[in-house]
């Protein structure tokens, strides 16, 4: 039986065991239209990109639209593609259009903001309204402490179709944020007072996290190939804890290279530590090539992973997973029970919906191809405003761009004067727990439509020439 991968073939329902592929497929193609989550005049996606989200033959997509087409459900247009013909999903004059007006603008480069523009908000809000006529009093309560299991389900089976995480829905639980689940993993997996390895530079919120959870960070440096293992198992070869960016190492926007890959599982395994994992935009490997999560390689035994569906959808949602190691799933279930709140059960049953309907997988489609767009954008906007000042690496990763800059450069200075210019972006160096010659500025770019990225980079050359002026008075 062909994986249900993302959702668009779901799994067989009672009574239906023995329906071919094509007309599983075609039955949910058909609940789309029905439902209005394909509406009236929309662009289906191609039978390629249909086959390879439901994870079958190009040929089964083919017979499911002509059957959708026999029933006069969608139409073939020459040289087109194939569009929703049933006038049912029409969208009607009172309903809002999803645009950007309930969204206030923000400004670039601040980091961790979704294309919320690109966000399907009618979709969103027809699911929610469908739910909410039959929510049951009991989901307004704490709810499900591991999460709502449909939505554990379709989380395992992204996790498996996307990121190669082969796990069961007993593996997945669902959690608010990243600090609650270094807190919950560090009181389940290690002892008070324990060392733990955290990246540097790195997230602001690892060192925050290790303190909570009572672990004793110890920074380990990253260079161009990532996490340096060997510095790590000199400073705390029997460290309890490793909490890692290994897709895409932030602030840097490296990744880890195989070969350190394989030296961290080995450690973990020699020492019997634990690897944090937390996934940077995994989904979107722009600059190089993607990265499998370390979940998802052998000698992964001992490794938690994390991602959010704060950075695919939006930050409001709060709900987040972590994926943790098969002999450890007793464990995590018996210290949810004493632990933080689980995300609001409502948005986690709409977010099942959104993903078993499909409607996830397309969004993702459309934020690859605008956050590609962006990007390219901004690194032409720098190209142009700037000559050689800042210095960038087009191979880095992420949903950001590490901007170098040389080292007598006082980039918090930058960044101040940037704000003075309407302009939002972090200093390389703030990330730092130690004293470094390094100099830099981030800059997010996934949240901001390219004319906003090119307004943003003239605002970020009036706040470098106005600091080079500075420097050279003063000198």
């Amino acid at each position: 039986m062909a994986r249900s991968a993302l959702g668009i073939v779901s799994l067989a329902r009672e009574g239906e065991a023995d329906l071919a592929l094509a007309e599983r497929l075609f039955e949910n193609l058909r609940y789309l239209i029905l439902e209005g989550l394909w509406r009236y005049g929309e662009k289906l996606p191609g039978t390629r990109i249909i086959a390879g989200d439901a994870g079958v033959s190009r040929w089964t997509a083919v017979v499911a639209v002509d059957m959708l087409i026999a029933e006069g459900l969608v139409e073939a247009r020459k040289r087109s593609g194939t569009y929703v013909a049933w006038q049912g999903a029409e969208r009607s004059e009172s309903e809002p259009a999803p645009t950007t007006e309930i969204v206030k603008p923000r400004v670039p480069f601040a980091l961790s903001v979704p294309a919320l523009d690109l966000f399907p908000m009618h979709v969103w809000r027809r699911l929610q309204a469908r739910r909410w006529q039959q929510m049951p009093s009991a989901a307004l309560e704490d709810g499900e402490f591991a999460g709502w299991p449909p939505l554990r389900k379709a989380i395992a089976e992204y996790a498996a179709t996307v990121r190669l995480i082969q796990c069961s829905p007993e593996q997945v639980f669902v959690i608010p944020s990243v600090e609650a689940a270094g807190r919950l993993v560090a009181q389940v997996l290690c002892k008070p007072g324990g060392l733990a390895w955290i990246e540097e530079p790195g997230p602001s919120n690892a060192r925050a996290v290790t303190a909570s959870a009572l672990l004793v960070p110890v920074s380990v440096a990253v260079d161009r190939e990532g996490l340096n293992v060997e510095d790590g198992r000199r400073l705390a070869p029997t460290a309890a804890l490793a909490v890692v960016t290994p897709t895409v190492q932030f602030p840097t926007g490296v990744r880890l290279s195989d070969m350190r890959r394989r030296k961290l599982l080995e450690w973990s395994i020699t020492a019997q530590s634990w690897i944090f994992e937390v996934d940077h935009a995994g989904e979107f490997p722009f600059g190089g090539r993607g990265a499998r999560p370390l979940a998802s390689m052998a000698n992964a035994e001992r490794v938690i992973y994390f991602d959010t569906f704060g950075k695919m959808l939006f930050p409001s949602l709060r709900v987040a997973f972590i994926i943790v190691p098969r002999d450890t799933v007793r464990r995590f279930e018996s210290a949810l029970a004493d632990y933080d709140r689980p995300p609001g059960l409502p948005n986690q049953i709409v977010l099942a919906d959104f993903l078993a309907s499909g409607q996830f997988a397309k969004h993702l489609r459309r934020c690859r191809e605008a956050y590609a767009q962006r990007r390219a954008t901004l690194l032409e906007a720098i190209e142009q405003e700037f000559d050689t000042i800042p210095s960038i690496d087009r191979q880095q990763q992420g949903l950001f761009i590490c901007a170098r800059l040389p080292g007598w450069m006082d980039d918090t200075a930058i960044v101040e004067l940037a704000r003075a210019q309407g302009v939002v972006v972090e200093a390389l160096s703030s990330f730092y727990e130690h004293p470094t010659d390094d100099r830099g500025i981030l800059l997010g770019y996934a949240g901001f439509r390219p004319e906003q990225l090119r307004d943003g980079v003239r605002g970020m050359a009036k706040a470098l020439e106005s600091c080079t002026r500075k420097l050279a008075a003063a000198s």
